[in-house]
């Protein structure tokens, strides 16, 4: 293409979206990020990424910030949403 970036739209500047665009940055494209939210803020109850998704932020460079910011938890707990009452389902270990 004679010296021309590709642009890639993406829709959406959650994890998926952000991570995306980080990686086609890194591979020269041009990207432009779309979102509708007028702001970007922490929503839910939080996110839990697998050890393949861990590996792909560290190929992105982003691991070790991700790291000293996340929370570990020692098991996982089921709640009864009326109630509270809490049942383990497993510890989670180191």
């Amino acid at each position: 293409m004679s010296g021309r970036r590709l642009k890639v739209v993406i829709a959406g500047a959650g994890i998926g979206g952000l991570t995306a665009a980080l990686a086609l940055l890194r591979r020269g494209f041009e990207v432009e990020v779309h979102e509708q939210a007028m702001a970007l803020r922490e929503v839910g109850a939080g996110v839990q990424i697998s050890a393949n998704g861990m590996l792909v932020l560290r190929e992105l460079g982003v691991a070790d910030r991700v790291l000293a910011l996340a929370a570990r938890p020692e098991r996982r707990e089921v709640r009864l949403w009326n109630t509270g009452q809490a049942w383990t389902t497993f510890d989670l270990g180191a």
